[in-house]
Formats: structure tokens, C-alpha cells, sequence
């Protein structure tokens, strides 16, 4: 069994979990959620191990639904499955 983990060097950097892995995932903090609008997967969007001190701006958890959104629209795009796991900090 997968378990995701966050390593505990690292920054503290929104993800998307597509819903079924979330159990899967060590101390994930899950913010909101968050449907794919072509095929209508769910996935959580959130951080590990976050505090409510820990998360950024609130206008930066506005925009993360956003970014999800694209990146599920190019896998359509690209015919290809969605990851169960996605790294939304892509500055």
C-alpha cells in the first residue's frame, strides 16, 4: 500500500489528492475540494502537516482550485489518467 508522505525538510506546498488516495496520505490537511468538470474525479486540495498558522495567503488558497483545474483539463486534453497526487506550486 502507497503511503503519501511529506518530507519534513520541505517547504510547505499545496496539493491535490485525488479523494480515494486521501486516506492514504499521512497528516494531509485537506482545505477544500475540488471536481474535475470533464469526468467528474474529486480531489482534495490541501497541505501536509499544515497548521492553520502554517498556510499561506487566503488569496493564495483562492487561486489553487484554479490551477487544479487547469492541470485536469490538459490531462483531458492530452488523453491521459489524472495522478492521484499533484503538486499545485508551480511558480
Amino acid at each position: 500500500m502507497l503511503i503519501y508522505e511529506h518530507p519534513a525538510n520541505h517547504h510547505m506546498s499545496p496539493v491535490a489528492i485525488l479523494d480515494k488516495e486521501i486516506v492514504k496520505a499521512a497528516s494531509f490537511q485537506t482545505k477544500l475540494f475540488e471536481l474535475c468538470t470533464q469526468c467528474g474525479a474529486r480531489f482534495g486540495i490541501g497541505y501536509f502537516g499544515a497548521s492553520k498558522e502554517d498556510i499561506g495567503p487566503a488569496e493564495e488558497m483562492d487561486e489553487l482550485p484554479g490551477k487544479l483545474i487547469e492541470i485536469l483539463a490538459k490531462d483531458h486534453r492530452h488523453q491521459r489518467d489524472h495522478k492521484g497526487f499533484i503538486e499545485l506550486d508551480y511558480r
